[in-house]
């Protein structure tokens, strides 16, 4: 979470998780940090080792390639820190709610 104008937070991409759920993905999709490089016609596999390490992140259009190469969304790659609280933050302040996430 960054600062922005008058004090107000807005959010920030998390470079590290980021770098993690691009490296996990490409795992779970059984694709090669050289197949990537392939892919995007790299002639060297920093970049693809840079955005795994949480060095850099891809530009918008190798986004949305890579993306569109490990079957998901932009939204699922991206780690964004927000300032919404998690699950067990609101459970800790208010115990007696519970939150439920199946329809009955």
């Amino acid at each position: 979470m960054r600062t922005g104008l008058a004090g107000s937070k807005v959010p920030a991409v998390n470079l590290k998780k980021t770098g993690e759920n691009i490296r996990r993905m490409r795992k779970e999709a059984g694709i090669s940090v050289r197949e990537l490089q392939v892919i995007f016609g790299f002639t060297n596999p920093q970049a693809i080792y840079s955005w795994q390490n949480g060095s850099s992140l891809p530009t918008i259009d190798n986004l949305i390639i890579l993306a569109a190469v490990l079957g998901t969304t932009i939204d699922e790659i991206i780690a964004v820190d927000t300032d919404e609280p998690e699950e067990s933050e609101i459970s800790c302040f208010y115990p007696q709610i519970k939150i439920y996430n199946s329809v009955s």
